[in-house]
């Protein structure tokens, strides 16, 4: 099977990476959207970069666990200049396994000028056995000194046709047609969105629409909705925490398997285990954020009336007023910047939203 069976949608950029694999430069600039299929095609180039044909090798790229393919990610919001010559450090050391290696550094438009300025001359000559591939969603952002040392390689939009054979191919049949059209609806072309919208986060999304359909305008009905939710919320922790955990281990096994000397597989663990406390911070803020989608996409088809698509295929339309559909939606929007942008407590954010919701239902 071909590294890039799976990258769907992107025909053409699979084209130019196949080529690209044919006749490598040192530096590339990968430019696609979250969701795109930008980060799972880029390591499947760095696979076959490494190690062509060699499906092990494609599947420890993917996992990131191959010790000849790092995929480096600041651990704030603009990569700092100390995180800049650690990158250097890393392309410059030799490969653990094959005769080249590929640093693959995501967030790349989030380097500031001065840090831009100290990987320059790295970008320009990295060793003969490094190659660097920076993805980034807005390249605009990037130093143009930067963009002309890279080749550049598009990632388009997925069109929802593409996002609806993807997600066939994949089901395991636990998803109906309708949940997955459902999914393709409300993805807005993004494909790791869709997927998490038919496994883990389909739950999450029922449970909070089902809060608000259950509020009759109490503060009792409020509060018992949003215990309950909390524990939604934290069960998808759990479950995150839990696939975290055997990542880990299976790292290790694989390391003491492929003889990989301990300073190796010791790197390589407390790689993982940062990227995992960044995937922890962020997963917790998405899945409130889902949930607060769900609930919006709830009063979203009372506005748009009964002869437009409705995005929650699963329930009877709310039938409150289109004013209160409104402000709950406007609600929603409040309780979102509260918890993104000044740190709300998640749970009396919440609450304060179900309570104001529980209003709006109660005057309908």
């Amino acid at each position: 099977m071909s590294a890039f069976a799976e990258i769907v949608g992107q025909d053409r950029a699979v084209g130019l990476l196949l080529r690209a694999i044919e006749r490598p430069v040192h530096a590339y600039l990968f430019v696609g959207a979250r969701g795109s299929g930008v980060e799972d095609a880029v390591k499947a180039w760095a696979a076959e970069r490494v190690a062509p044909g060699d499906a092990r090798v494609v599947d420890l790229a993917r996992r990131q666990s191959h010790p000849d393919v790092i995929v480096f990610e600041s651990s704030s919001s603009e990569m700092s200049v100390a995180e800049a010559r650690e990158l250097i450090r890393e392309v410059h050391a030799s490969p653990i396994e094959t005769d080249h290696k590929v640093v693959i550094v995501l967030g790349a438009d989030r380097m500031s000028e001065v840090t831009a300025n100290v990987l320059l001359k790295t970008l320009e000559e990295p060793p003969a056995r490094s190659t660097i591939v920076l993805v980034a969603e807005r390249p605009d952002r990037l130093l143009p000194t930067v963009r002309s040392r890279c080749q550049r390689i598009d990632f388009s939009y997925l069109s929802n046709d593409a996002v609806r054979k993807s997600l066939l191919t994949l089901n395991d049949e636990r998803a109906s047609t309708e949940q997955i059209e459902q999914a393709v609806n409300l993805a807005g072309g993004r494909l790791d969105r869709a997927r998490a919208l038919i496994g883990p986060l389909a739950p999450v999304r029922e449970a909070f629409i089902d809060a608000v359909v259950s509020l009759d305008g109490t503060g009792a009905s409020a509060a018992v909705a949003a215990d309950e939710l909390d524990e939604v919320v934290s069960r998808a922790v759990a479950a995150l925490e839990e696939t975290q955990e055997l990542e880990v281990a299976q790292l290790e096994r694989e390391g003491q398997e492929a003889g990989y000397p301990e300073r190796v597989v010791s790197s390589r663990r407390k790689t993982l285990v940062e990227r995992h406390k960044r995937e922890h911070r962020r997963s917790r803020t998405e899945i409130w954020l889902e949930g607060y989608t769900a609930i919006e996409t709830w009063y979203r088809d009372v506005l748009v009336g009964s002869s437009a698509l409705a995005l929650v295929v699963d329930r009877k339309r709310s039938t409150v007023s289109l004013r209160s559909a409104a402000e709950a939606i406007d609600q929603c929007r409040r309780a979102r910047q509260a918890l993104t942008r000044h740190n709300a407590s998640e749970i009396l954010n919440l609450l304060r939203l179900l309570v104001r919701l529980g209003s709006l239902s109660a005057k309908g």
